[in-house]
């Protein structure tokens, strides 16, 4: 039983709480308009209540709460942020996804000045992520974060799950209406693929040791030729003469860039069969990874990686490329091609049309 006297809404206090007729101090009080959440830490576990204004209409009473039906009462153990991004990091493999998930949660925590994250309710944090970004991918990239929080915390998540779908329909509605009216010209596209086929030739002069200009010219030889695979599939990719299960990897004796890490790899591993002229190149770098930064360490993102990838290449990003050529593989109506890029890729014709076929305006 839980006794809490003096519960004003109006003032936003509570006087004493009992449990079991024992006075607890150590309590955290979340208000909404709505209602008030109460989290009562009592011998090493939380008690998390949740008491409606609806259902307490005066200024101020005393409320006694038993086992009743419309009450939810819960024992969990006390979650801290450390806690949450450990249990992220077991069950989410995809490093990029990962950080970005860590961000997220650690911005709520921050911004609710919680210890705990059985101290937030979902609306609160709903109309957080709301107010404070204006993007609807952006908006529904944090909400997933905090839907897939709550779900391996097996923690009521509703209101998550119904807004992701709000956002995933006005994500679908927006690009729809805008894509014609954003479509740019095939002289523009070209001139992209150009500038990239330019500056592969350049650093095609300056093969020698495994420096980054001879990983820049294995990387744009790869997006040139078969595609331009995510950063995030290359980042940790190494190059060696054996297969390394779980691993990405180029094999320079059977030829093949071997992903098993990637957006759709609940599909299974890509591999991609490569031609003589880049295993050559790619063999300066053996035993090493395909991409370092200028210390030689791995790049610790995507988005580490596009920033050296735009200093190098005249501010054009690896997806300014990837948008290019699928618009010229559409444009140009090259079935062959087109299958190789929705292999190589990792997206079906209709991604690549929705998504990526940006120029195919007439000149």
């Amino acid at each position: 039983m839980i006794k809490i006297t003096n519960l004003n809404f109006q003032n936003q206090t509570i006087e004493s709480i009992e449990v079991n007729g024992e006075t607890v101090d150590n309590l955290e009080i979340k208000l909404t308009k709505t209602k008030f959440n109460i989290v009562i830490v009592k011998d090493k576990k939380v008690i998390q209540k949740e008491i409606k204004k609806k259902d307490v209409p005066e200024k101020a009473v005393d409320v006694v709460i038993e086992e009743v039906e419309d009450i939810k009462e819960k024992i969990i153990e006390k979650v801290t942020l450390a806690k949450v991004k450990d249990l992220l990091k077991e069950h989410i493999p995809k490093k990029n996804t990962l950080v970005s998930y860590g961000r997220t949660i650690q911005q709520v925590f921050e911004y609710f000045k919680v210890q705990t994250i059985h101290e937030l309710l979902e609306q609160d944090i709903i109309d957080y992520i709301e107010e404070k970004y204006e993007s609807i991918s952006t908006i529904k990239s944090k909400l997933c974060a905090m839907y897939k929080v709550y779900k391996l915390l097996n923690l009521t998540s509703e209101l998550f799950k119904s807004k992701i779908d709000y956002y995933v329909n006005k994500q679908t509605l927006h690009q729809d209406k805008h894509r014609e009216l954003n479509k740019k010209t095939t002289a523009e596209g070209s001139a992209i693929i150009e500038y990239f086929e330019k500056k592969e030739t350049e650093l095609e002069t300056v093969q020698d040791n495994w420096t980054q200009q001879s990983q820049l010219y294995c990387i744009l030889k790869i997006y040139l030729t078969y595609g331009v695979l995510r950063p995030s599939e290359l980042l940790e990719c190494s190059i060696t003469e054996k297969d390394c299960e779980g691993e990405n990897y180029i094999n320079i004796l059977t030829k093949q860039i071997v992903i098993h890490h990637h957006k759709n790899d609940r599909k299974g591993k890509k591999v991609i069969d490569i031609n003589d002229e880049l295993v050559e190149c790619l063999r300066k770098g053996l035993g090493r990874y395909l991409v370092t930064n200028q210390s030689d360490k791995l790049y610790q993102s995507s988005s580490a990686f596009t920033k050296m990838f735009k200093k190098e290449f005249n501010d054009y990003t690896p997806y300014d490329l990837r948008r290019a050529i699928s618009s010229r593989c559409i444009e140009q109506n090259n079935v062959n091609e087109i299958k190789k890029l929705e292999h190589n890729q990792g997206h079906s014709l209709q991604v690549i049309l929705d998504n990526y076929n940006v120029y195919s305006k007439a000149t």
